[in-house]
């Protein structure tokens, strides 16, 4: 049912981005309103504005991924990334993508892709839940598949999120690091599957 439902958001998406005028393309990031809270900086760094994703709330993305000293750690180290990976999704969730849809200035096109990100990041922490019960499971070649999936989902929205907001900074920043974790994660999967 999960398969049909990610042809589903495909689908949609595809038909979505061909009903845009082709101007909706040209449009730049909208400023957000300056009565949301500033950054706060992450306590690793005092001037690093690249490691937090610029939102109306609290996202504090980590700067390094965590290395595992050998294969025995790695389950350890798959269940508390996915753990740390649903938590800050569900974070952007609320404080990006609800935020955007509460602004009275939100098109439909952009209200249809934030809706799309929303359903698809719900998708991917799905797939997060999943990845941790086969790693639990010692099935590895299913958790790769699961996470791979999660990325996939990231990927749906990020496109989605270029074509209405161009090179938006919230979703560039979240995207590199939940693609960095699912990278980390892939790489250390794959060292047990072979």
């Amino acid at each position: 049912m999960a398969f049909f439902n990610k042809i589903i958001n495909v689908f949609t998406i595809s038909l979505f981005l061909t009903t845009i005028p082709s101007k909706a393309y040209n449009i730049q990031p909208k400023p957000h309103a300056p009565s949301h809270a500033p950054i706060k900086p992450s306590s690793s760094s005092s001037s690093s504005s690249s490691s937090n994703v610029a939102s109306k709330g609290t996202i504090e993305i980590p700067k390094n991924i965590p290395t595992v000293p050998n294969t025995r750690d790695v389950s350890v180290f798959i269940n508390s990334m996915m753990e740390a990976t649903m938590t800050k999704t569900e974070e952007f969730i609320a404080n990006v993508i609800e935020q955007r849809l509460e602004e009275p200035d939100t098109d439909i096109y952009a209200t249809d892709c934030l809706e799309t990100c929303k359903s698809v990041y719900q998708d991917a922490v799905d797939a997060m839940k999943k990845a941790e019960e086969d790693v639990k499971a010692k099935d590895y070649y299913k958790a790769n598949l699961d996470i791979s999936a999660m990325t996939t989902d990231i990927d749906t929205c990020n496109e989605c999120a270029i074509s209405i907001y161009g090179e938006d900074t919230e979703f560039r920043q979240f995207d590199n690091w939940i693609q960095g974790v699912a990278s980390e994660c892939l790489e250390k999967i794959s060292a047990l599957t072979k």
